[in-house]
């Protein structure tokens, strides 16, 4: 009698990486369309383009650091 050797096949990994970029895709697109904040930076007291003359300015110190 012969014996045969029966090996299992093995199962690729791609598709579990592919199931998770997907699934990773899904949620980002989820938290991207329920986020309210807005980023846009409004300034409520916008500058008029008046630049302070040199003399009212205040003077800049730097510290030296050891």
């Amino acid at each position: 009698m012969v014996e045969i050797n029966v090996e299992r096949k093995k199962k690729p990994v791609w598709p579990w990486i592919l199931l998770l970029l997907i699934v990773g895709l899904i949620i980002w697109a989820i938290v991207e369309m329920t986020n309210n904040n807005n980023d846009t930076v409004i300034d409520e007291n916008p500058g008029t383009g008046m630049v302070i003359p040199a003399h009212q300015q205040q003077p800049y110190y730097s510290k030296k650091i050891a």
